[in-house]
Formats: structure tokens, sequence, C-alpha cells
């Protein structure tokens, strides 16, 4: 359990980074960060699951499976739509905003299980999504929009996870398999970029070249000790250390990208917190009495 901390805390700590890595591809349009984020990933997917046996039994196993290829189809859709609004909204200076979508995250499942699979919420978790709920109404009441682009991340996510749950393939070779149904697409559109004389990939300057290239591995690695990690600590351990990542995304686009943080934003986010401290005390008490039974 002790090499399981450091394990899954570097794959958190690298998805809490992601946005000053982002933020470097400022000049790029996010639909080209996008399509090389997809590209490049590939390889070094292909490389991690190539050292597996068991991934790659997984992989074989999935392209046999018409129901299997049915779900990470949609899942591939979802997760595209994920990436593409949180790299939006890095290069449009929401990271605050998109770092709420993480925080609702953890309740958003909390709602799908409810929904989905007729799970019953005890007072405790009730009680955190009502201080949520009211933090996020009120972060609508007071802003100038709809904060469309954490909704729409927390909501995406919380159904790719959702979809992933019903599926027997896991993360890595599932996100390969995803990655390479969008690649034809990917592949067309990069082509479209090019011939249109839009691509700043090649047509540049190295360092872009290099950041976009890089963007895969950068998507990848964290995935990777985050699997790692699952497998050596408790799920309600790696539920509530996950509050990491939109921690470091928020304090990101406060302190390094120097996004506008009123007291309004404060008051929202504080309802969002209480709801999140008030689901981790449930899930502790949770994991206390299953340990007592």
């Amino acid at each position: 359990m002790n090499k399981g901390y450091p394990i899954i805390l570097t794959g958190y700590i690298g998805w809490g980074l992601f946005p000053l890595y982002w933020a470097l591809l400022a000049h790029v349009p996010a639909l080209e960060v996008l399509l090389h984020r997809i590209l490049w990933s590939v390889p070094f997917l292909l490389f991690l699951v190539m050292l597996s046996k068991r991934r790659r039994s997984q992989v074989f196993a999935a392209f046999h499976s018409w129901h299997e290829i049915g779900y990470l189809s949609c899942s591939s859709l979802l997760i595209c739509f994920n990436w593409g609004i949180y790299i939006w909204a890095v290069l449009n200076n929401r990271v605050i905003e998109a770092s709420m979508g993480y925080f609702l995250t953890p309740l958003f499942n909390v709602m799908a299980g409810m929904l989905f699979f007729g799970e019953k919420l005890n007072r405790l978790k009730l009680t955190a999504l009502a201080f949520a709920a009211t933090g996020v109404l009120y972060y609508i009441s007071t802003a100038t929009a709809i904060p469309w682009i954490g909704l729409t991340i927390g909501l995406s996510f919380a159904l790719y996870g959702l979809l992933r749950k019903k599926m027997k393939t896991n993360a890595i070779p599932g996100l390969l398999i995803e990655t390479l149904l969008l690649l034809p697409v990917t592949l067309g559109l990069i082509i479209w970029l090019h011939y249109s004389g839009a691509a700043l990939f090649l047509n540049h300057n190295q360092t872009t070249d290099l950041l976009l290239i890089l963007g895969g591995l950068i998507t990848v690695l964290p995935l990777a000790f985050f699997t790692a990690g699952t497998r050596m600590l408790p799920m309600t351990t790696v539920g509530i250390l996950f509050y990491i990542t939109p921690t470091l995304q928020f304090l990101s686009g406060i302190l390094v990208l120097g996004e506008a943080f009123n007291i309004d934003k404060l008051i929202g986010f504080t309802g969002i917190w209480i709801g999140l401290a008030v689901f981790t005390y449930s899930l502790l008490s949770d994991n206390t009495k299953d340990r007592g039974a």
C-alpha cells in the first residue's frame, strides 16, 4: 500500500498540472491541439499495451466483441468531447471554471449511481449533493453567464466513467481502442488543416511541434500511474485522493495563469467544497463500517 501512494499521487499531480502544459500551446487553435493529443497518444498507448500480455489480450477480446466495441465507440466520443472542452477552456483562460467540473465529477457519479443503478443515498450523501447544488446555483445566479464549461466537463467525465464501468476493458487498453476509433477522423482533419494552410504543426516552429507531439505522452503517463496505483490502494482512498487533481487545476488558474477570482466565485466553490467534505466523510464512514462488519 505504501508504494501505491507515490504512484497514484504522481498521476493525480500530472493531471492537476495539465493547464500549465496546454497553456504553452495558447497560440495553437484548440481543435489542432485536440487532434494532435489524440494522434500522439496512440504510439505511447501502444507501447504500454505491448508491455503487458494481459493488456494485449484485453485489446484482442474487445475487438472480437461487438458489445464492447459499441460501448468503446460511445466512450471515445465522450472522452474526445471532454478533452476538447478542457483544452478550449485552458486556451481561453477558463481553467478555474474547468476545475469546477472535476470537483463536481464525484457528486455527478453519485447521482448517476442513483439514477442508473438504483443505488440508495444516505443522509450524508444527500447533504453533500445539497451543498454542491447550492454552490453551483449561487455561482450561476451571480455570474454573467452559466458556467457551462464546468458543468459540461463534469457531466461528460461522469458519463464517461459510467460507460467505462459497464465494460470489461481496463483503462489503458480501453483508451488505446478509443483513440484508434477516433484516429481515421483525426488524421482526415489534420490533413485537411495542412491542405487548407491553417495547420501550425510543421509550419510554425520546432518548439510547437515538440509540444504537440509530447501532448500524447503527457496524456498517457498520468493514466499509467493512476492505473498502477489503483491496484495497490483501496478504492475509497483512490476516490478521495482524486480531489488533488482539480485542486491543483484551480490553484494553477489563480496563482500561475492569473485568472480572476472574486468573492461570488469563492462562495460558489465553497458550497461545492463543503459538499465534497461531507461526501468524503460519508465514504470514510462507510469504509469503517465495512471493516467492522
